[in-house]
């Protein structure tokens, strides 16, 4: 029996690259990869960061299925970094296998309410839900590139049927001995919906316009449509017990763009331009629901949705045809 945690990584991309290294100097890490299975399994990632250096990073195993690896040893940390499409696959679905009664599930994805599939398949099992600050991508296949610094936000999610602050405690250990920017807060879904200020706005307003921040921050009619979703996602946070100022929050994201994200295109519009599904049920349609579940009007958020939506439905019809 291996006398390190084990971690198994479904969704291993960009920022499950960069998370498994990290986790990888006091665990064992099995990682699932998909696109980018052959040259990770021959080669390795390829990894340049500004804050933690070059490396090539092996993983202890590299599969391309979860199913394949449910013979070995339990896991204690299955950490999903999977893009989060309720509307295409169910995350709980696909680790399915390789959970065991002792398994920890640690979710790093964007969005809110990422964590109601698991907890509803999984009730017994310790939930980790992290919101992640990181700038990094994957290029070619195996090639990650992260720029600036990261940080985790680390928080008690409330709605869990089973308490998992020890769990939380020890994840975050083994993150932090990989020297990683660990944070804790008292509630992650807070911190979710902070995020959301500025990816419900920025990232479908640069998505359907085609311009990066920088031009958007430059385009009055474009920053009118931002101002907009922006004031209706924090009214939607605020009908749902988060006391948000609507002025602060507003004046802080854009002004953080304008410090801190320069010619930026978020994953949403990265997502468009290569024909890819982009997030947009946890970034746009579950604050919509929520906001229409306790009767506030949001009409810039719903139309916003709407046109992503359709994008979304469009890219993946046309995808379909493509490989007929």
């Amino acid at each position: 029996m291996s006398s390190q945690p084990r971690v198994l990584t479904v969704g291993t991309g960009a920022v499950g690259a960069i998370y498994s290294w990290r986790l990888s100097k006091s665990c064992n890490v099995t990682t699932v990869c998909r696109s980018n299975f052959d040259i990770v399994k021959e080669q390795g990632f390829e990894i340049s960061s500004a804050k933690f250096g070059e490396e090539v990073f092996k993983p202890d195993n590299v599969v391309r299925t979860v199913s394949e690896c449910v013979d070995s040893e339990p896991y204690d940390y299955i950490l999903i970094t999977l893009k989060a499409l309720p509307e295409i696959y169910n995350c709980a679905d696909i680790i399915a296998p390789a959970v065991s009664k002792n398994t920890t599930i640690v979710l790093i994805q964007n969005g809110l309410g990422v964590e109601e599939p698991i907890t509803d398949r999984f009730p017994d099992n310790p939930i980790v839900s992290i919101v992640a600050y990181i700038g990094t991508s994957q290029n070619d296949p195996g090639k990650i590139t992260m720029v600036g610094r990261e940080s985790l936000v680390v928080g008690k999610y409330h709605a869990a049927k089973t308490d998992s602050d020890e769990q939380r405690q020890k994840f975050s250990e083994l993150l932090i001995k990989g020297g990683v920017d660990v944070q804790f807060v008292d509630d992650v879904e807070r911190v979710r919906w902070q995020k959301l200020f500025w990816n419900s706005a920025f990232s479908p307003v640069c998505a359907m316009t085609g311009m990066n921040t920088t031009e958007v921050l430059e385009n009055e009619e474009a920053m009118n449509a931002v101002k907009q979703v922006m004031h209706d996602v924090i009214d939607a946070a605020i009908a749902n017990g988060y006391p948000f100022d609507h002025k602060e929050q507003m004046e802080n994201m854009i002004a953080r763009t304008e410090a801190t994200a320069k010619n930026y295109k978020p994953s949403m519009q990265l997502d468009k331009e290569r024909g890819s599904p982009m997030e947009v049920e946890v970034i746009l349609g579950t604050p919509l629901k929520r906001a229409k579940a306790k009767g506030l009007k949001v009409p810039y958020l719903e139309l916003i949705h709407s046109v992503c939506s359709a994008t979304n439905s469009f890219a993946l019809k046309q995808s379909k045809k493509a490989q007929l």
